[in-house]
């Protein structure tokens, strides 16, 4: 393919691990300290952190093995190739059905937090409406172009979150972390459930292999995305709870915003830094909701092949967006999270997995015939 623009030059190994981290810091960072603090007692949630990144590290390795075995091909003719076609609509329509509500998760979150920190006035419905078309706009155009937005915002991220940990060490008081492995392990367990939620999105390499300039170093920008989510989710952790302790945590809807809303720059040059802050983290929550949208785009365009992009994204944002205004209050939003998640881990990692393992056997299979066969 002849390379036009720097928007359409394949993605290194740097630049996908950058992509992956994108999907995976998105709103669950905002919410996951108080998550694990509600199960876990004093600092005990760092297992339930480090155990779900082990699990999720061999989830990406698998997914991503998937990814390079269908090569050239995308994910879902390796499907068809693999288990036919009525099997591979059955993949297709619940990986639409949870990318869709991937995007209307983000959007109905973002909202929200939106609403309580800078549009007390206005309504949640007017905020998720403007920013699904903004989404849309952004899917419109080019594919590469978008996967180029998480190389341009996520330093920024990554700057913003050095930023709060460092001024933030200023009121951590290491006594809030104890004492140390009281909570039992039913209690890890359930830690463990919400933030292997929170890492969910790494099966975006199905689709976006296709981007990469090496496919075969797909397993490494898994795990190396993987990798850093886990190691920035941990020190937000032990920030959190070393600043407000576990009570306190468990008793802050969105932690890591008050956290940094308690930063304070020497000589009172910058105030309001949780302003900032939350418009920096706009801008991933838009990547991760953008990524979410083109590929329930694709997934419907393999359902319905004669339907161009426009009339695909005229369909999709409206139920988009009747997904987003679904839930009445933060009950049935964490219903909505919860309903998403298991999608995902059946249409985006078991089923895929599964692929792996059929299409190993059937590989094997093809060679006992052959040898027989000579």
């Amino acid at each position: 393919m002849r390379i036009n623009s720097y928007g359409e030059k394949p993605l290194s190994t740097l630049e996908m691990g950058m992509t992956i981290v994108s999907m995976l810091v998105g709103v669950g960072i905002l919410t996951l300290p108080r998550l694990v603090a509600t199960y876990t007692s004093s600092f005990d949630g760092w297992m339930s952190i480090l155990l779900a990144g082990s699990i999720a590290l061999l989830a990406g390795w698998l997914v991503s093995k998937v990814a390079v075995r269908a090569g050239d091909k995308p994910f879902l003719e390796y499907s068809v190739s693999l288990v036919g076609r009525p099997f591979t609509y059955l993949i297709a329509a619940l990986q639409f059905s949870y990318f869709l509500g991937f995007c209307s998760f983000e959007t109905r979150a973002i909202a929200n937090i939106s609403k309580q920190y800078l549009f007390d006035r206005t309504p949640v419905e007017y905020i998720s409406l403007v920013f699904i078309l903004v989404v849309v706009y952004g899917v419109s155009g080019s594919r590469s172009g978008l996967l180029r937005l998480n190389i341009l915002f996520l330093p920024s991220v990554l700057i913003m979150i050095t930023i709060v940990v460092f001024f933030g060490y200023r009121w951590y008081e290491f006594q809030n972390l104890k004492p140390f492995f009281i909570t039992p392990p039913i209690g890890i367990a359930q830690g463990m459930k919400e933030v292997i939620y929170s890492l969910l999105g790494f099966e975006i390499i199905l689709y976006y292999i296709v981007f990469m300039e090496r496919p075969e170093k797909a397993p490494k920008a898994v795990m190396s995305g993987i990798a850093l989510t886990v190691f920035i989710y941990l020190v937000l952790y032990h920030l959190v709870i070393g600043i407000f302790s576990n009570i306190g945590a468990m008793n802050i809807v969105y932690p890591t915003i008050e956290l940094a809303k308690e930063i304070q720059f020497p000589g009172n040059f910058f105030e309001r830094f949780e302003s900032l802050f939350f418009v920096i983290w706009i801008m991933t929550i838009y990547n991760t909701a953008a990524m979410g949208f083109d590929l329930a785009n694709v997934c419907l365009s393999f359902l319905f092949k004669r339907l161009t992009k426009r009339y695909r994204l005229l369909i999709i944002a409206p139920i988009a967006y009747l997904i987003c205004m679904t839930p009445g209050d933060m009950a049935d939003f964490t219903i909505l999270g919860s309903i998403i998640s298991y999608l995902a881990i059946i249409s985006g990692i078991l089923l895929p997995i599964s692929l792996l393992m059929f299409g190993g056997k059937r590989k094997k299979e093809e060679k006992a015939n052959d040898k027989s066969g000579a």
